[in-house]
C-alpha cells in the first residue's frame, strides 16, 4: 500500500511537471507572437523610433472622461477599453511629429523600416539652429487595430505628419526629408550630400546588410521560392494561420468609417467562403471554422468584433499551439509569413478545383474555373491591405494576364476533364512571374542586370524538385500539375462528400437554372440505374450459390 501511494505521488508530480513545461511553452509562444506583431519594439537598431505600446503609454490614453462616457453608452455590457484608446501623440499637446501606421506582415512595411529610421536621423540632423526635435512614432495595426480603424487606414504603411500643437494629420504620399519638414513645419538645411546619402541608402542601407531585407518586401503575395521548400504539414499550418489572421485583421480593415462592409465586400467574402467550402480537402480541420461562418454569415459580418469572436471560438482547434509561420515561409523574420501562407491557401484551392468539382451539386456555374479566378480576384481587391500586392494582382487579372480570359473558358455542360487543370496552371504561371520579378528587383538594387540563367533559377519547381517538369525551355504541364498535387493535396483517398451550393442572384446566369436541374436529375437517375443493374447482376450468383 505504501509503495502504491509513492507511485501515485510520483505520477502526480510527473504530470504536474509536464503541465508546467507545456504551460511555459504556451506562454513563451504567446510572448513570441506578441513580439512578432511589432517591427520597432525591442530592436536595438530602431531605438530612435517610438513604438506605441500600452504598457509604456500614459494612462490618459485609455482612461478618463471618454471611458466614463463609453461605459454609460454600454449599460449591462463589458466595457471594451481597446475601442477607446487614443495615443497621446495624436492629440494637440505635442511637438512636430511623424506617425507611421503599419502591419508587421506587410513586406513594404518591412522594407520601409530602415528608411523610416534613416529619415528620422536625416531630418533631425538637418534641423536649422536649435529647433525642437521631430519625433517619429510607429503604430502596429495588428495590435492597435481600433486606432487604425478610427483613422480609416486603407493600406500599409500609411504616414501622417503633424505640426506642433496640432491634431490635424497630413497624409504623406511621397516620404522624403524635405516633404516631412514642410509638413511638420520645421526648417532644415539644404545639403549637397542628400542625393549621395539616398543613393547609399538604396544600395547599401545599414552597412550593406539590408540587401536581403530590401529584396524580401518585393515579395508580392508572398510567392517566394523559399516558401515552397516545406513539408505538406507546414504548408497547411501556414495556410490555416494566414486564413485566421486575415479574418481577424483584414476583412474589416478597408471598410467604411462606421465599420460596415459594403455590398460588394459582403458578396466577395461570401463567395470566397463558398469557394473554400467546396475546394478544400474534406478532412481538413479548417472546415469547422468555415462551416460555422457559412451558417452564421450575416451575424459574423455585422461587426469586426463578431468576426473575431468566431475565430477565437475555433482558434485552439484550427491552429492549436502553432502561433507563428514556418521558418521557410517567414524567412526567419518575426511576424512575417502571412502573405506566404495566403499564397499556399490559393494553391490548395487551385488543386481542389481539380479534385473536388465533381462533388458540387446545385449552383454548378460557380465552380467553373473563370468564376473561381474571379472570386480570388475579388477577394484580393477587397481584403488584401498591401497596396502594391493588391494593385499588381487586380491589374494583371483585369488585363487578362497570362491569357486567362481564353484559357479559363469552359462550357457549363460537361466541361472537358483537362479544362479543370487550367486554373492551377494559370496560378502557377502567375507565381513564377512573381519569382522572376523578385530576382530582377534584387539585381536591380545592385545596379546589375540579371542573366537568363539567374532568372531561370527562380522558376518553380526546380529540376531538383521535379526533374520531369521541364525539358530545355519547355514545361511539361501534366508533370507540373502532378507536382502541384503532390505538394498541395493530401495523400490517400479523400472522403468524397457532396457539396450543395445555393444559387446566387446573378442575372447573367438565371437562364441556366433549368439546365442545372436537368443535369442533377440525370446524375441521380444514372446513379439509380447503375445500382439496379448491380443488384440484378448479383441475383443469379446468389441463386447458383443456393443450389
Amino acid at each position: 500500500t505504501e509503495r502504491y501511494f509513492k507511485m501515485q505521488l510520483l505520477s502526480c508530480l510527473l504530470h504536474l511537471l509536464l503541465l508546467a513545461v507545456v504551460s511555459l511553452k504556451i506562454v513563451q509562444g504567446r510572448e513570441a507572437d506578441d513580439r512578432s506583431r511589432f517591427l520597432y519594439a525591442d530592436d536595438p537598431a530602431a531605438t530612435d523610433i517610438i513604438e506605441y505600446q500600452l504598457h509604456n503609454a500614459p494612462s490618459r490614453d485609455y482612461s478618463g472622461d471618454e471611458r466614463k462616457e463609453a461605459s454609460k453608452n454600454q449599460p449591462g455590457s463589458e466595457y471594451d477599453e481597446e475601442r477607446h484608446i487614443k495615443p497621446y501623440f495624436l492629440t494637440e499637446q505635442n511637438g512636430p511629429r511623424v506617425v507611421q501606421m503599419y502591419s508587421p506582415w506587410c513586406g513594404h512595411c518591412q522594407s520601409f523600416k530602415s528608411k523610416y529610421i534613416a529619415l528620422y536621423k536625416e531630418v533631425n540632423r538637418r534641423l536649422v539652429d536649435e529647433q525642437i526635435e521631430v519625433h517619429f512614432y510607429a503604430v502596429s495595426c495588428s495590435v492597435h487595430h481600433w486606432v487604425c480603424l478610427q483613422r480609416n487606414i486603407k493600406g500599409f504603411p500609411t504616414i501622417f505628419a503633424f505640426k506642433e500643437n496640432s491634431a490635424d494629420p497630413l497624409h504623406l504620399k511621397e516620404v522624403t526629408a524635405d516633404n516631412i519638414a514642410d509638413a511638420v513645419g520645421v526648417e532644415i538645411k539644404s545639403s549637397f550630400e542628400e542625393t549621395a546619402f539616398e543613393n547609399k541608402f538604396d544600395s547599401d542601407a545599414e552597412g550593406g546588410e539590408e540587401n536581403e531585407e530590401e529584396f524580401r518586401p518585393v515579395d508580392i503575395l508572398g510567392a517566394t521560392l523559399d516558401g515552397m521548400s516545406r513539408t505538406r504539414e507546414a504548408v497547411y499550418r501556414d495556410a490555416a494561420l494566414s486564413f485566421t489572421y486575415a479574418l481577424k485583421t483584414e476583412i474589416f480593415a478597408r471598410n467604411d468609417e462606421n465599420g460596415v462592409l459594403d455590398t460588394n465586400q459582403r458578396d466577395a467574402f461570401a463567395e470566397w467562403i463558398d469557394l473554400l467550402y467546396w475546394t478544400l480537402p474534406p478532412t481538413w480541420i479548417l472546415h469547422t471554422l468555415i462551416n460555422d461562418i457559412r451558417l452564421n454569415l450575416d451575424a459574423v459580418l455585422v461587426s469586426e468584433s463578431n468576426m473575431q469572436l468566431m475565430v477565437q471560438k475555433h482558434d485552439d482547434v484550427v491552429n492549436g499551439m502553432h502561433t507563428t509561420w514556418s521558418s521557410q515561409c517567414s524567412k526567419g523574420v518575426d511576424g512575417a509569413g502571412y502573405l506566404c501562407g495566403m499564397w499556399s491557401l490559393f494553391h490548395i484551392v487551385s488543386i481542389g478545383v481539380i479534385e473536388r468539382h465533381r462533388a458540387v451539386l446545385g449552383a454548378r456555374d460557380q465552380i467553373l474555373t473563370k468564376n473561381v479566378a474571379l472570386t480570388l480576384r475579388n477577394y484580393i481587391e477587397h481584403f488584401v491591405s498591401c497596396d502594391e500586392c493588391r494593385h499588381y494582382f487586380v491589374e494583371m487579372f483585369d488585363s487578362c494576364g497570362f491569357n486567362h480570359c481564353q484559357r479559363l473558358k469552359q462550357p457549363q455542360k460537361l466541361p472537358p476533364p483537362e479544362s479543370w487543370e487550367e486554373f492551377p496552371l494559370w496560378l502557377w504561371e502567375v507565381h513564377n512571374h512573381i519569382n522572376v520579378k523578385l530576382v530582377e528587383a534584387k539585381f536591380k538594387a545592385s545596379n546589375i542586370m540579371a542573366s537568363r540563367d539567374e532568372l531561370d533559377t527562380s522558376l518553380w519547381p526546380s529540376p531538383q524538385h521535379c526533374p520531369q517538369c521541364k525539358s530545355g525551355d519547355k514545361w511539361d504541364t501534366k508533370a507540373v500539375v502532378a507536382h502541384l498535387k503532390k505538394e498541395f493535396w493530401p495523400k490517400g483517398v479523400q472522403n468524397f462528400r457532396f457539396i450543395v451550393l445555393k444559387k446566387k442572384d446573378r442575372p447573367e446566369h438565371t437562364s441556366s437554372n433549368r439546365s442545372d436541374l436537368i443535369e442533377n436529375l440525370i446524375f441521380f437517375a444514372g446513379s439509380a440505374i447503375f445500382v439496379m443493374w448491380c443488384t440484378k447482376k448479383q441475383r443469379p450468383h446468389q441463386k447458383q450459390h443456393i443450389v
